[in-house]
């Protein structure tokens, strides 16, 4: 079966010709006096408006899995939490102005969404992986108060002690949230010995992403290559990873307007290396490769070129040798 020659050469030939990226279109952009107000504001009071401080208190947590077991864990006092698991229906008698921490799987959320009364989905945290935009945007909750957090710690196993996603470049740690309620689980993971920083939503938009690509290509490669670790794959696969991460990063400056910060590539092997065993595997492809996929069938429908070419043989040649599903 065709796979990328040009990247691994060990690889069966590819039936196409090499050819260089094509050019992203470019588009006029304009200054937005929200950003320069927002900065005003936050040198005049020292605090961003769109993350007030508040502390973390008894919460609900939706979802008892990994995530949603430690943070219950992790609770000032044990017992404080309500945990929500499936099949469980929303209390009507709980506090208001709690958070809702939202533990579960992408593909549960629009329940959870319609579990959660309309007056309390301005609580909810958002702890998935994955582009959540559009999906935020649906159920307008795309403010720069939603809570979501970029969760870059692993918990291998329920009940496990959870490894912190520091690397070299990034000592302090990498997991981020914005939000109303982002110093409270900030606070949180803090009394557990976990990093985590509070970001105004325009840093946390491009920490997302970062960890968006991070997602996408490392799973991806390592599935076309026989489902390698993460770790192997920045080690042995370091050609096509630069490749596909300039792709991928190119793409969302110019379709999302976000710039990646010097050094992307390097920093995202760093994470690699640090959760070096993680297996790899493409899911959840509606919320991750599949939103890059999304952009290259309308090109295709149309008939210009595709700005992820590379991004698209992968999963189309993984597929075909039965190494992807979607």
């Amino acid at each position: 079966s065709p796979i990328i020659q040009r990247y691994s050469p060990s690889l069966p030939s590819f039936s196409s010709p090499a050819r260089p990226l094509p050019r992203p279109p470019t588009a006029q952009t304009f200054s937005d006096s929200r950003t320069f107000k927002k900065y005003m504001t936050f040198l005049e009071t020292g605090s961003d408006p769109e993350c007030p401080q508040l502390p973390d208190r008894p919460s609900v947590i939706i979802g008892a899995g990994r995530i949603g077991d430690l943070l219950n864990m992790l609770a000032e006092a044990p017992g404080d939490d309500v945990v929500l698991r499936r099949g469980d229906s929303f209390p009507n008698d709980l506090p208001k102005d709690t958070p809702i921490y939202v533990a579960t799987r992408n593909d549960v959320l629009e329940s959870v969404i319609e579990m959660v009364p309309e007056e309390r989905r301005e609580d909810l945290v958002f702890l998935q992986n994955g582009m959540l935009e559009p999906f935020l945007r649906k159920h307008g909750l795309a403010d720069p108060k939603t809570s979501i957090a970029n969760i870059y710690f692993a918990v291998p196993k329920l009940g496990a002690d959870p490894i912190d996603g520091k690397t070299p470049s990034s000592p302090d740690g990498l997991t981020c949230a914005t939000g109303k309620w982002a110093h409270a689980f900030a606070e949180r993971l803090h009394r557990g010995g976990l990093s985590c920083t509070v970001a105004g939503s325009n840093d946390f938009r491009r920490s997302m992403l970062e960890k968006l690509i991070w997602i996408c290509v490392f799973m991806l490669i390592g599935s076309v290559h026989g489902n390698k670790s993460v770790g192997d794959v920045a080690t042995f696969h370091r050609k096509e990873v630069d490749e596909m991460v300039t792709e991928l990063g190119h793409f969302v400056k110019y379709t999302l307007a976000v710039g990646m910060l010097p050094d992307l590539t390097e920093r995202l092997c760093q994470y690699a290396m640090a959760v070096k065993d993680f297996p790899t595997a493409v899911k959840e492809f509606e919320w991750r490769n599949g939103y890059f996929y999304e952009w290259s069938m309308l090109a295709r429908k149309k008939g210009v070129d595709d700005q992820l070419p590379m991004h698209t043989e992968y999963l189309e040649s993984g597929k075909e040798m039965g190494k992807i599903n979607f």
